[in-house]
């Protein structure tokens, strides 16, 4: 009998407010973990295009290593064909 008058003395209305209460502080969390997540994946971006960077700065090296090597294999093939040519040796040969 104790429980159904304790039952009893909440009103619907002091139900209601307990219950939005209890949304509102759930929806909260829910929308506080979401920003949370949001802010991570803000985090992952800028460092990815941190890496995407550093990787444009790598391929752009390893562009001008590429022209280079093909302007020193061009020079040997020019070197070649004069030797040819001429008809002369190299000292290395």
């Amino acid at each position: 009998m104790v429980k159904n008058k304790l039952i009893s003395k909440i009103t619907t209305d002091k139900l209601a407010i307990i219950v939005n209460k209890s949304f509102e502080s759930q929806t909260k969390l829910i929308v506080d973990g979401f920003d949370n997540i949001n802010k991570n994946f803000e985090s992952v971006n800028e460092n990815f295009k941190a890496v995407n960077k550093n990787f444009e700065k790598v391929f752009g090296l390893l562009k001008v290593m590429d022209d280079k090597l093909e302007y020193v294999g061009s020079i040997k093939h020019r070197v070649d064909y004069i030797e040819n040519v001429l008809n002369i040796q190299s000292i290395k040969k």
